[in-house]
């Protein structure tokens, strides 16, 4: 995701800094700034990065999020492993960093959790999803984000797109499709048995829980969005 045009790169909550010693092995970035709030990992990335004798390229900041950032300092900020809503807090918290720079930064974005809502997040503030893939590790999914400024028409955008990821569905992604197959058995069993739990309820004259009939919804409304994915991969239905 990272672009052979990038000078200058933020690893935001760089744990053992890992992925920045990747990028400057790989030589993929002249300059990066490793940021973490805690102490702890922070100061294990200080003895990976003096390991690797990349002491040079890679500086190190204890930083709340982007709080220890300046604006134009870097054209790419990365942010991974954490969960969507903290990852809108950091990018909201720290909002005068791209949006006062020159030149707005990309994003790439791995969000742990509600993928849909940083998709939302993006659009809303100047940015379109110019790529995304995903991944699985260790027999977990993982969705990666590049995100660019610029507006882009997202109101044709249905409802699977900002699910699942627009750019994955038209691109047939392949991780993605046993991700939507593996989902699809999970919701099918799940629904098989809160239909036992309704059915013998009625069968027994009993009132079926309020949670039972939300879950209920839930999962049917999960459903169809599911089945409205894979059907980006039915060659026949897309090309008639």
């Amino acid at each position: 995701m990272v672009s052979p045009q990038s000078f200058a790169i933020a690893d935001v909550g760089c744990d053992h800094a890992y992925v920045s010693i990747a990028l400057r092995q790989r030589k993929m970035v002249q300059k990066i700034i490793a940021m973490d709030v805690r102490k702890g990992p922070l100061a294990i990335a200080k003895n990976n990065v003096m390991q690797y004798g990349l002491e040079d390229t890679i500086t190190l900041r204890l930083s709340d999020g982007l709080e220890q950032l300046q604006p134009n300092e870097v054209d790419t900020i990365i942010i991974a492993g954490m969960g969507g809503l903290l990852m809108m807090r950091i990018l909201e918290e720290g909002r005068s960093v791209w949006e006062m720079a020159e030149k707005c930064p990309a994003f790439i974005l791995q969000p742990q959790s509600d993928i849909d809502q940083v998709r939302h997040y993006l659009y809303e503030n100047g940015y379109f999803i110019e790529r995304e893939c995903m991944l699985i590790d260790e027999e977990k999914y993982y969705t990666v984000i590049s995100a660019k400024p610029g507006k882009k028409d997202d109101t044709c955008m249905p409802p699977e797109g900002w699910i699942y990821g627009m750019y994955n569905l038209e691109h047939r992604d392949a991780v993605l499709q046993q991700f939507l197959e593996k989902e699809c058995n999970t919701l099918q069993q799940i629904h098989k048995n809160l239909t036992e739990v309704i059915t013998k309820a009625a069968q027994n004259e009993q009132e079926v829980p309020d949670k039972t009939k939300l879950r209920m919804k839930e999962v049917e409304e999960q459903l169809r969005m599911n089945t409205a994915a894979r059907e980006y991969y039915d060659v026949r239905v897309k090309s008639s």
